[in-house]
């Protein structure tokens, strides 16, 4: 599964894997690798400066995208 695929999943956003065409899930973790982002955000807002504050966003979506592709693990998912 490519990097972009995965990092559209989410816990309750189900796809077919492309190896053994089960469907997949992320893990419910996945949640918390949206925290970065969000601090992110809220540095923006506590920000007096905004070239600052746009890179905390940056960074905080970065990381959110790193955290999302290699520590969250993919899940067999009982929906269908």
């Amino acid at each position: 599964m490519s990097r972009w695929r995965k990092s559209a999943l989410g816990p309750a956003r189900v796809v077919n894997c492309q190896s053994c065409g089960k469907q997949v899930a992320a893990h419910w973790t996945a949640i918390f690798a949206a925290i970065p982002a969000f601090l992110g955000g809220l540095a923006f807002m506590k920000s007096e400066s905004l070239p600052l504050g746009i890179a905390a966003i940056v960074g905080g979506l970065l990381l959110m995208g790193v955290l999302h592709t290699y520590l969250v693990p993919l899940v067999r998912s009982g929906a269908k």
